[in-house]
């Protein structure tokens, strides 16, 4: 590929001058169906500074990502990674195009990796007397609509609860994230809380409930009913953005015009009926299983202690993933392997090569390690490092 720009040379020595990686800078996606929780910016209120020019909140951080984000109104390069190559900024498609070798034979199984920011202020729902903060509305990832078609699969995903504290960030207790519909719910008492759709929050009630704690995990695989509640999420996909919404967001209301052109574009999404959702879009079996917590919990798990500190598993079967905690001032060496690796602070300071790295203001914050480098790692001073490590879809999982 020729053009301006850094060339496959320029990528080359950054990777050689970087101690073995590259720096990225963040891919914020902006969305018009959910708040956060003020992790990633200010996005508690749709009347917030930080909202853009189409009124979304920034509440996704989308990490080595070269996919686009598929919003109802869409901007130009929204959820594409940007590399750091020297003076210049590159998007991460067009370095690949320059230098497949940055991914290698893992392009074709690399994921879409995000950090969510769920929540906002409290509300109160229709089917409680006690406030809450808003989860994500219920939904279902079945594929893309074209034509009046539907095209699978759906996104697969899965879930790791970072504990925010290490952030300095107290979310109190009682958080829950719902999951998959009760089995003793009908498709019937289903279809009828879809179809009112905007006028009232009945379909989040009839979703399992499960607490939030840090470290647990999940994983929803495509036709899942599901919620994600308002914890700081990493979730890593399959490498796509399809959804519908199966309501809207919790405690607010919509009616007349409003109501129709957002149950068309967020509820059918060019399907003729709820009944056609239903059926085409969502796996009602899966999701309404009396084993739906054994099939698909997930949490982290602690595989080594060791003087450097502490390596967690968070991603399971088809998703690859571990988070890395450091002793202050204490460091290894990630081997060179022959899968890419995408690096994300969570909490924390330190050195990633020769970089600075830190969730502090003016430190990077997220990396590419190409495959076959090896690069050094180490915590600061004064407090642990927590660094979340991402690698290639697998291929011999279901």
């Amino acid at each position: 590929m020729n053009g301006p720009g850094p060339s496959a040379r320029d990528l080359a020595a950054a990777v050689d001058a970087g101690g073995g990686a590259l720096v990225a800078e963040p891919a914020i996606v902006f969305r018009d169906t959910y708040r956060g929780r003020g992790i990633l910016a200010d996005n508690r209120t749709w009347d917030s500074a930080a909202a853009d020019e189409r009124g979304f909140l920034p509440v996704e951080w989308w990490i080595m990502s070269r996919t686009p984000a598929e919003n109802t109104v869409p901007r130009e390069g929204e959820g594409i990674t940007t590399l750091r190559v020297g003076a210049d900024r590159v998007p991460l498609d067009r370095a690949l195009a320059r230098a497949p070798w940055l991914l290698g034979d893992a392009a074709p199984r690399w994921p879409l990796i995000k950090l969510l920011d769920i929540g906002g202020e409290p509300v109160r729902p229709d089917f409680g007397s006690a406030p809450e903060v808003p989860p994500i509305p219920v939904h279902v990832h079945g594929g893309v609509v074209r034509d009046g078609r539907l095209v699978g699969p759906g996104k697969h995903e899965a879930y790791f609860f970072p504990p925010t504290d290490v952030r300095g960030v107290d979310l109190g207790d009682g958080a829950i994230t719902r999951l998959g519909v009760r089995p003793e719910v009908s498709r019937e008492e289903f279809r009828e809380a879809v179809a009112a759709f905007g006028t009232t929050d009945r379909a989040y009630a009839l979703l399992n409930e499960f607490a939030i704690a840090p470290f647990d995990g999940w994983e929803i695989r495509p036709g899942i009913v599901h919620a994600p509640g308002p914890w700081p999420t990493v979730e890593v996909q399959t490498p796509q953005d399809d959804f519908n919404l199966l309501a809207w967001q919790l405690g607010l209301r919509l009616d007349g015009a409003r109501r129709r052109e957002a149950f068309e574009r967020f509820v059918l999404r060019g399907l003729p009926d709820v009944d056609a959702v239903l059926d085409r879009v969502v796996d009602w079996a899966a999701s309404a299983d009396p084993r739906f917590r054994e099939r698909a919990h997930r949490p982290a798990r602690e595989v080594e202690r060791a003087s450097w500190g502490r390596r967690f598993v968070t991603f399971h079967g088809r998703f690859a993933g571990e988070l890395l905690v450091f002793e202050p001032g204490a460091g290894l060496r990630l081997p060179a392997d022959r899968e890419p690796r995408a690096l994300a602070v969570w909490a924390g300071e330190g050195r990633v090569g020769v970089h600075d790295a830190g969730a502090v203001s003016g430190a990077a914050q997220e990396f590419l390690v190409p495959p076959g480098r090896e690069v050094a790692l180490a915590s600061g001073r004064d407090a642990p490092l927590w660094l979340l490590t991402f690698g290639p879809m697998r291929t011999d999982s279901g």
